[in-house]
């Protein structure tokens, strides 16, 4: 049997699995009151076999997070057979917050999580350093398409970045702390405060 970086197709089905159950309940219940137990028991399987996968509960954390790394940069590419469109634009807006819901217990406890892990927090910091970068070609390639005009001044493309970063991070938690669910109404709401953002900068 072949395996998929060192692990056979059954352990690799087994990991994503757990990781799986663990997305639901820490979205559910929040990462502190969730322990592998509780995992391995929602799995039905034994801790010792979650203990194969994950040797403790901060490794299946970050694999999540590397999972919704992932996610977003297959999501956040522009088409390469054509130029963009406004419906991409709008096609990124809306699955960037459908991404958001599916991890939301990142933004929930975000900072919480990036304190008691110094692996996880420079990891974090990369990725949020290359997501600057990649949302200004994302900007560059919808002002080459005729779509947005944004000014050729890098600081203020990097100032524009920032603020839709800080939207996308912090609306998740922002919905739930005002005690309304984080359904489709208020997902596509997110969207809108994002599009509010680009407003000025679109061509029609």
């Amino acid at each position: 049997m072949e395996s998929i970086d060192g692990l056979t197709p059954y352990m690799a089905k087994t990991r994503e699995k757990i990781l799986d159950v663990a997305l639901r309940l820490f979205n559910q219940h929040g990462t502190a009151a969730v322990s592998t137990n509780h995992i391995a028991e929602e799995l039905g399987i034994s801790p010792g076999n979650l203990y194969y996968h994950f040797r403790n509960k901060e490794e299946i954390i970050r694999a999540l997070f590397e999972r919704q790394f992932a996610a977003s940069d297959a999501l956040f590419v522009l088409p390469a057979d054509r130029m963009p469109t406004i419906d991409d634009l709008l096609y990124l807006v809306q699955q960037n917050y459908a991404l958001l819901a599916e991890y939301r217990f990142i933004y929930r406890e975000l900072i919480a999580l990036l304190r008691r892990d110094d692996a996880l927090r420079a990891r974090w910091q990369d990725v949020r350093a290359r997501g600057f970068a990649g949302f200004n070609e994302l900007m560059r390639g919808f002002t080459q398409a005729g779509i947005l005009h944004v000014p050729d001044d890098d600081a203020e493309i990097t100032r524009l970045a920032e603020v839709c970063w800080l939207v996308t991070e912090f609306w998740p938690p922002s919905v739930e702390v005002s005690g309304v669910e984080l359904d489709a109404e208020r997902l596509q709401h997110g969207g809108e405060l994002m599009l509010l953002i680009l407003r000025p900068y679109l061509v029609a």
